[in-house]
C-alpha cells in the first residue's frame, strides 16, 4: 500500500506541474496576435497533450473495469470447478434463498379481507373471541325469536282490543234495544188501556201477549248483556295480559338488541357470520405473518451461510454473488452472464484499442510538428517530456494495455 500511494502522490505532482506548465504557455499564446506566426502551431501541440493526457486517464479507467471484469470471469470459474460436496452446498444453499425470497413475494402479495382497526380489536379480545361469536349468533337467535314473539303478542293485543271495542258496541246496541222495548211495552200499554176505556173491549189476551212478548225481549236482552260482560271481562283480562307480556318482551328485546349492536359496532360486521369469517381471515393474516417472520429469519440463516462459503473460496469479489443467487442454481443462467460478461470485455478491449490508436496518432503528429518546426517555447519540451512520462509515450513506443 505504501508503494502504491507514493506512486501516487509522484503521479499527482507530476501532473500539477504539467497544469502549472499548460497555464504558463497559454498565458503567452494568448498575448499573439498574428495568427500567422509559428506559435499557433503550440498552440495545436498542447491540445494534442491535453488530449492524449485526457485519453490516457480514459484508458486507465477501462483498464480498470476491464480488470473487474475478468476478476468476475475468474470467479465464475472458480465457482463452476468447486469439488462436488462444495457446489452442492453452495446450490442447495442458493435453492433455499430463492425459495424463501419467493416466499416472501407471495407472502406480501396475500391480501386477507380485514381491515386494520378489525385486526386490532380482534387482536385485543383473541382469547375471547370463539366465545363472543357464539354469543353473538345466540343473541340473535334470541333476538330473531323476540321479534316473532312481539308481533305475534301485538297480534294478540289488536285482537283484543278490537274484541273489546266490538263488545262494547254491543252493550250500546243491547242498552238501546232495551229501551227501545220498554218503550215499545209502554205504548202498547197505553195503547190497549185506551182502546178497554173507550169501547170496554176485553183486552186480558192481549195484555198477556205483551207482557209475554216484553218478558222475552226483556231476558233475551238480560242474558245477552250478562254474556256480553263476562266476555268483556275475558277480554280486559287477555289484553292486560298480551300488554304485559309485551312489554316484558320488548325489554328483552332492547337488552338483546342493545347487545348485538355493539357487536356489530365494535368489531364493523353486520351479523354472526360476517364476524365468523372476519376471525377466520384473522387467523389466516396471523399465520402469514408468522410465516413471514420464520421466511425472513431462514432467510437470514442462509443468506449468512451463502456469504460463509463465498467468503471460503478466495473470490475477487463474493459479495455480488449474494445478489445473483439464481446463476449459482441454473447453469443456463450461469453461462448467460459469463457470455455478458465476456461481450463486456471485449468492447473494453476495443474502446483501449481505439484510445491507443488516437494517443499514438496525436503523438506521432506531435513528433511530426516538432521535425518540421524548431522555435518553441522553452516549455512546450517540458510539457511534451512530462506528457510522454506519465501517459507513457513517445514517438517510438506503442502504448501496452
Amino acid at each position: 500500500m505504501g508503494i502504491f500511494s507514493s506512486r501516487k502522490k509522484k503521479k499527482e505532482q507530476r501532473a500539477a506541474r504539467i497544469d502549472d506548465a499548460f497555464n504558463r504557455v497559454y498565458t503567452q499564446i494568448e498575448g499573439i496576435d498574428n495568427w500567422d506566426d509559428p506559435k499557433k502551431l503550440e498552440h495545436y501541440i498542447l491540445d494534442s497533450c491535453e488530449q492524449i493526457i485526457a485519453s490516457t486517464k480514459a484508458m486507465e479507467r477501462q483498464k480498470m473495469e476491464y480488470r473487474l471484469v475478468t476478476r468476475y470471469l475468474n470467479d465464475i470459474k472458480t465457482i463452476e470447478n468447486l469439488p462436488r460436496d462444495k457446489a452442492k452446498d453452495l446450490r442447495t444453499t442458493a435453492a433455499r434463498i430463492c425459495e424463501l425470497e419467493q416466499n416472501l413475494i407471495n407472502a406480501r402479495a396475500i391480501q386477507r379481507n380485514i381491515s386494520d382497526e378489525q385486526f386490532e380489536v380482534i387482536s385485543d379480545d383473541e382469547r375471547d373471541m370463539p366465545e363472543i361469536i357464539n354469543r353473538f349468533s345466540a343473541d340473535e337467535i334470541y333476538q330473531a325469536k323476540l321479534k316473532r314473539n312481539l308481533a305475534y303478542l301485538e297480534g294478540e293485543k289488536s285482537r283484543w282490543e278490537i274484541e273489546r271495542e266490538d263488545l262494547q258496541a254491543q252493550v250500546k246496541l243491547f242498552k238501546n234495544m232495551a229501551i227501545a222495548i220498554m218503550t215499545a211495552f209502554m205504548t202498547f200499554l197505553i195503547l190497549l188501556f185506551t182502546l178497554y176505556n173507550a169501547s170496554n173491549m176485553d183486552i186480558s189476551i192481549w195484555v198477556i201477549i205483551v207482557l209475554f212478548i216484553c218478558a222475552v225481549s226483556g231476558f233475551f236482552v238480560f242474558i245477552r248483556q250478562n254474556a256480553i260482560a263476562r266476555d268483556n271481562k275475558v277480554a280486559i283480562v287477555h289484553l292486560n295480559q298480551a300488554i304485559s307480556m309485551l312489554n316484558v318482551e320488548r325489554m328483552k328485546y332492547v337488552n338483546v338488541t342493545n347487545s348485538v349492536e355493539y357487536s356489530k359496532d365494535r368489531y364493523s360486521v353486520n351479523n354472526a357470520a360476517e364476524l365468523q369469517y372476519v376471525w377466520e381471515q384473522y387467523q389466516d393474516k396471523v399465520r402469514d405473518q408468522r410465516r413471514y417472520i420464520e421466511n425472513n429469519e431462514d432467510l437470514e440463516f442462509y443468506s449468512n451461510k451463502l456469504e460463509r462459503l463465498l467468503s471460503n473460496m478466495g473470490l475477487a469479489d463474493d459479495k455480488i454473488w449474494l445478489t445473483q443467487v439464481n446463476a449459482l442454481i441454473d447453469r443456463q443462467e450461469m453461462a448467460d452472464c459469463r457470455h455478458r460478461l465476456v461481450v463486456r470485455r471485449k468492447k473494453i478491449r476495443d474502446r483501449l484499442d481505439d484510445h491507443r490508436r488516437i494517443v499514438q496518432e496525436e503523438r506521432d503528429e506531435i513528433d511530426r510538428l516538432m521535425t518540421n518546426h524548431e522555435h518553441y517555447l522553452p516549455e512546450i519540451q517540458e510539457i511534451i517530456k512530462s506528457v510522454d512520462k506519465l501517459c507513457g509515450t513517445s514517438s517510438s513506443k506503442k502504448i501496452d494495455a
